[in-house]
């Protein structure tokens, strides 16, 4: 009953039925499965909400901390592929937190825009991260995070 009714918007849509493939039909009832999790990491509400918002255009599953939960909790819950990490939370991107991220297997990519405080480049440079600059258009930041999760 569940899946049908994910179909229901797909069919009231005006104009005619789309035809959609069964592995179609399956990719988008098992969406959650599916999409890669990727955990974002944010000292801003807002700005994680936006990085989180993006990656999910991307086809991705963004992840969130839980209230009060720490950037390593959330690591090990989540077992991300991708850790996006803002560089302005002081938790997250240090060494302290990035070593062990990267240990568990899962990549990590700062963010950063002209508001960022912190300067990482000597960070960024010693670990061997990418660093994206935001705001950054859906293409270009579709295909960072497809290089970053192959």
């Amino acid at each position: 009953m569940r899946a049908a009714s994910r179909l229901v918007p797909l069919l009231l849509r005006p104009g005619p039925i789309p035809v959609i493939s069964h592995d179609a039909m399956l990719s988008r009832l098992d969406d959650d499965v599916t999409r890669v999790p990727v955990l974002v990491l944010s000292s801003d509400p807002l700005a994680a909400a936006l990085v989180g918002a993006a990656i999910e255009l991307a086809g991705h599953a963004p992840r969130f901390p839980h209230a009060d939960e720490a950037p390593r909790a959330a690591l090990l819950r989540v077992r991300p592929r991708l850790v996006v990490i803002d560089c302005d939370h002081v938790d997250a991107c240090s060494d302290s937190f990035i070593g062990p991220a990267l240990m568990t297997g899962s990549r990590v990519l700062l963010v950063r825009s002209r508001r960022t405080r912190r300067d990482v480049s000597e960070l960024s440079r010693r670990l061997e991260l990418r660093v994206a600059e935001m705001p950054m258009e859906h293409e270009p930041l579709t295909r960072l995070l497809h290089q970053m999760l192959v």
